[in-house]
């Protein structure tokens, strides 16, 4: 009897939700050898929030229930009960500026209940589940060299080692190497860009935040406010012993290439937000001014013509960071590792029956297509769409006004389509492309 076939090795590039969540994934395929190089010493995502959404948690439960199981360990739930309908408020957004202080311009339910969850929890969930053989730190990525069809993949690190890997998928974030080496260092799509907004978060202990704010200031159910060049939101986290507070500006100066922290000038930041509500100003006023508010410029992703080459793809960040604005860049990220996990535990698996006598070399750039096809147009419109609503809540959106009634107009339904995703038919369209294309292949063959 023959000895079994050797493992397929697939390298992922960073720690994140989307490249954790796909090892876990990865790791229930015999036929699989998924390891995952992180360029951090230790997993780690300090100082903000994050919403991830009736379809990230459809699309967790589907990669592993256990995933799920540990987001609903450590996200913290709204207060508020259902409506007479049976759906939660997920998202709410106010004027917090006259002269209509307090209209809604955005609100939108859903059956399942809203929450919030720390990036850093989150990420200490899934670190949970990850193999330890399989997780590899301090691998910053320098370089990604492929050779023939036959050779492996060798991925170079700052630190001088290096890996191979038969394919390679990057979760390497807004500063992807991968992404470069996929479209090409020099091509326009290939580095982010500055959108001029930067994030100010920073956590208080809730009791300083109920002092100044109320009880009812702290609630889970918040409402986000606002106005010209602003957006302010805030809720409480780590099970109701701290309050996380997001100050966002627009319209900011350019930022040195790349820079991701913005050194905050609290003082300049309390004087943009002089002509809001009180509400307003109070929340702004709570950010510390000790050191420990963290302030990001929000970078985006110009859309890509492909998220794969030959044997390299990426997910995530890597290819699809978007602004923040609908709260549904994340989740994104976890569909992408659904979708590849899906179809690299299928298409590679030695046993399956297959039309096509196709080398792993061969099926893999027909994986990375299917997943290419059926994740790229709904994620770049996420980019596209969290651009738009940045614009309208802060008036910056050409010829929409300010006024609450004209921003709830462009607003309306607006997480529908993306809260709403079947998941289960996004595999099942990725896995038709795959077996098509498979198909075509077998028909050239015998013709």
């Amino acid at each position: 009897m023959s000895p079994p076939p050797k493992p397929i090795s697939i390298a992922i590039v960073g720690g994140g939700f989307a490249g954790l969540a796909l090892l876990i994934g990865l790791q229930k395929y015999p036929h699989i050898d998924a390891h995952l190089y992180e360029s951090a010493r230790e997993f780690t995502e300090v100082g903000a929030g994050a919403v991830l959404g009736p379809n990230s948690q459809r699309a967790m439960a589907m990669i592993d229930s256990r995933i799920l199981e540990g987001f609903k360990r450590r996200a913290v739930y709204g207060f508020q009960a259902a409506d007479a309908e049976g759906l939660y408020s997920w998202a709410t957004v106010v004027k917090g500026q006259a002269p209509d202080i307090d209209e809604t311009v955005m609100h939108y339910k859903h059956p399942m209940p809203d929450s919030t969850i720390h990036r850093a929890h989150f990420i200490d969930e899934l670190n949970k589940l990850a193999e330890p053989h399989r997780t590899h730190f301090g691998k910053r990525l320098v370089e990604v060299r492929e050779g023939s069809e036959d050779d492996p993949i060798t991925l170079k690190f700052g630190d001088g080692s290096s890996a191979e890997a038969d394919m390679v998928v990057g979760a390497d974030g807004i500063h992807s190497v991968v992404r470069k080496h996929i479209l090409g260092a020099l091509h326009p799509a290939a580095n982010a860009f500055f959108s001029g907004a930067i994030a100010y978060r920073c956590t208080v202990p809730i009791a300083r935040a109920k002092a100044l704010l109320g009880e009812d200031g702290v609630r889970p159910q918040f409402a986000m406010k606002c106005g010209q060049d602003g957006l302010v939101f805030g809720f409480p986290m780590s099970n109701f012993t701290l309050y996380y507070i997001a100050v966002v500006t627009f319209n900011n100066g350019p930022v040195p290439h790349d820079q991701w922290m913005v050194t905050p000038d609290v003082a300049d930041l309390r004087a943009r937000f002089a002509n809001y509500e009180d509400f307003v100003r109070k929340q702004v006023e709570l950010v510390p001014d000790d050191g420990s508010t963290m302030g990001w410029s929000i970078w985006e992703m110009p859309p890509a013509p492909t998220y794969y080459k030959g044997r390299v793809a990426m997910v995530g960040d890597a290819a699809h960071a978007s602004q923040p604005f609908q709260g549904a860049g994340a989740g994104q990220g976890i569909e992408d590792a659904l979708v590849m996990e899906q179809l690299l535990g299928t298409y590679l698996d030695p046993a399956r029956e297959s039309i096509a006598a196709l080398t792993p070399a061969q099926a893999t750039p027909l994986i990375f297509q299917a997943y290419d096809t059926v994740r790229r147009f709904r994620s770049q419109k996420v980019v596209t769409t969290s651009a738009e609503t940045g614009r309208l809540l802060s008036g910056n959106e050409p010829r929409v006004s300010l006024h609450a009634k004209d921003i709830h107009a462009r607003l309306t339904d607006r997480e529908h389509w993306i809260f709403e995703c079947d998941q289960e038919q996004q595999v099942k369209d990725a896995r038709l492309v795959f077996e098509q294309a498979e198909t075509a292949l077998a028909r050239r063959a015998v013709f």
